[in-house]
Order: C-alpha cells, then structure tokens, then sequence
C-alpha cells in the first residue's frame, strides 16, 4: 500500500483510464518551501516559470524571470505563480516522487509548484501526461471534464491553451495533502478557493515524433552504411517517376528489420527517457577522482547524491544491465550481487543521500561510483 491505496486496484481501474482523487494522502504534509522563496525562485535566471491572470479581462500570460517589483504591485486575487521542475533546484522537493515509486522512475519528469491566490488558476485545460496533483496550504477546487486530444478546439490566444469549450463533469476540493490523478488527456480546471501552494508531478509521455528521432540518432550512431534500399525485383512496366507498391513495401521491411533489432531499440528509447531536463545544471567536478580516492572519502565519512537533475534507469538482461545516465548507456558486465545492489540503490534515491556502507571495498562498484562522479551525475552531499 502506498497513498493508503491498493495499487494494483489503482493501475488497473484508474491509471490512464480515470480520475482518482486520494484524501489525506500524506497526512500532516507541510510544504517545501514558502509563497515568498517560490517568488524568489522565480526572480533566478534559468528557472522556468510564469504568471497567469484570470480577471474580467480574460486570460494573461507573463513569462520570467521576475523582479521583486512583478510581485510588489499583485492583485490581491486572481492570479497564479508556477515554477517548472523545483526539484531540480530544491532536491528536497524530490521525496515526493517517493510518493509514487510504483510508476517506472523513467517516466517521472519533474515537480512543477504553483501558488495561486484566491480564485487563481489557469484555465480549463488538458495535458498530455499523467499528473498527480498534491496538495500544499490552502485548498483548490478542481472541475473534472471530457478528455481531449489534438483535435480540441483551444484559444491560445493568450499564450495558454484554454479549452474553448469546458463543462465539469466532477468537482473536486483538495485540502492539504490531499492528492488529485488526473489521466493524460482529461480536461481539468483548478481555481483557489484558500491562497495556497500546489506541487503537480508529472510524467515523460514522448510522442512519436521524439521516439522517431531519437531512433534514427542510434542508428546514425551505428554505423551500417550496408543497410540500404534495395529493389532487386524492380518491374519493366512503372510510368516514370512512379514510386510503387513494391517499393514501399521494401522502405517498410527495412525499417521493421531495423525496429526489430533489440539493442538499437533499448538503446535509443533508454538515452531519451534520460536525457536531461535541465543539462545546464550538470557539471563535472574541477578534479577528476579515481575510484582508490573515492574509497578513501566514503570511508572517511563522505556522503554522495544523485545530482537532482540527474535522470536514470535500467534494462536487465542475462548476465549484464545496461545503466542508463543521462542520456548516455552503461553497460555493467560481468555483473555481481554488489553492483545490482548497488543499481537498486542508485534508482531508489530520491532526495536522499545514498547509502554506500555495503559498496566501499567493491573494486567495481567503486569504478563505477567514480564514472558517475566524474560526469556529473552524483555530486557530493
């Protein structure tokens, strides 16, 4: 049971499928930060975030970064604050995503906060990711509608995708820690009833387009100048310039050959779903550490964390794992009991420093753990 639900009763009634509201879900929640250090976060060059206000007048978007005099002359109501992925600039942030480890980690994308004073909100809108909706101080009524798609009317003439056309079939208060799923594709419209603070986790959902690309970069990658079209059937009787059945069906038996080649696929969809959200914030450290140093440093009390944009996941098979880390593929092999344990520990750590007691005399947990380091992807804690 996590969020005092049964999960598998979760996954297959609601995931994807339809809205679950969760009361009380984190019991005695207290938010992560104040309405104020939001704002200031909001002032900081890098940091993704943006105003929407909702008056007579309609809808308004303004995009930051901010001053102190954006937030100096607000309305007293009306308007809202969200800032994009503050885990990444506030690791702490991060244990939410605890919340919801029954979702593959490489889904998970960021945490998104929002403050919206009274009647704030931001319209009647959908997305195309799944989206848990957490609960700060305050309360926020949320109208549940239809789902929607590429063929929805929308204006975005404000620079939002307001739904032209919205009527709630549910409505819905959330107080705090009360927790809202909304599927990807179902309309919704949240509007403040107490000024109040929102955490929105939301998931990759790449659309066809980005698996394409992502693709054919590991296929470039590859190098098989070999495998080419071929028409070694070609007819007497095509008009000029036609391109034929036959052909197309060649173009399409290539491109399934290469679909069908397992590695390139794992590839390809591992480095994107890890790809960096924010690559900027990655840096290497001035001194790279060798894995004998790094020994010395655990044992003497150093303490490492995942980089709180760094993305990860795994694939398993036979007798090695493929890490992925950050966009880029690590293949552990031979394998052993410790760098399993290890890869585990690595995936799980949300927020938190990692726990490396059992890791500090293992040669290859220890190359590994300096690789890492070194890139970027742990950082000292």
């Amino acid at each position: 049971m996590e969020l005092g639900i049964d999960l598998a009763a979760f996954l297959a009634e609601f995931w994807q499928k339809k809205p679950l509201l969760i009361k009380a879900a984190l019991p005695g929640f207290s938010d992560f930060l104040s309405p104020e250090e939001l704002a200031g976060l909001a002032c900081e060059e890098g940091v993704e975030s943006r105003l929407v206000f909702n008056d007579a007048s309609g809808w308004r978007l303004k995009p930051g970064p901010f001053t102190e005099r954006d937030f100096t002359f607000l309305p007293e109501t009306n308007w809202t604050l969200l800032v994009q992925s503050v885990d990444h600039w506030l690791p702490e942030v991060k244990t939410l995503l605890q919340e919801v480890s029954f979702i593959p980690a490489w889904r998970l994308d960021d945490v998104m906060v929002s403050y919206a004073a009274r009647h704030g909100g931001v319209g009647p809108h959908f997305d195309y990711y799944d989206v848990f909706l957490v609960q700060g101080a305050g309360s926020r009524q949320w109208q549940i509608g239809a789902a929607c798609d590429s063929t929805t009317p929308l204006n975005t003439g404000s620079g939002l995708k307001i739904l032209e056309e919205f009527t709630a079939e549910q409505t819905i208060e959330l107080e705090t820690g009360d927790i809202l799923y909304i599927p990807a594709g179902i309309s919704h419209w949240g509007t403040a009833i107490e000024a109040g603070l929102s955490y929105s986790i939301g998931f990759r959902a790449p659309d066809l387009a980005e698996l394409l690309t992502a693709f054919s970069i590991e296929v470039s990658l590859a190098d098989k100048p070999d495998v080419r079209f071929r028409d070694p059937a070609l007819a007497t009787t095509l008009r000029a310039g036609e391109i034929s059945k036959e052909a197309l069906q060649q173009v399409r038996a290539l491109l399934q050959h290469a679909l069908a080649d397992d590695e390139l696929l794992l590839n390809s969809f591992g480095n994107l779903m890890t790809e960096p959200r924010l690559p900027e914030l990655l840096e290497e450290p001035e001194s790279a550490i060798t894995p004998e140093q790094l020994a010395v440093f655990l044992q003497k009390g150093m303490t490492l964390s995942r980089h709180p944009a760094t993305r990860l996941a795994c694939h398993h098979q036979g007798d090695s794992t493929t890490l992925f880390v950050n966009g880029e593929a690590i293949v552990l092999s031979p394998l052993n009991d410790k760098l399993l344990a290890l890869n585990e520990e690595l995936q799980s750590a949300f927020g938190r420093p990692l726990d490396l007691k059992a890791f500090q005399r293992n040669e290859g947990c220890l190359n590994l753990l300096a690789q890492l380091f070194n890139q970027g992807a742990l950082i000292q804690s």
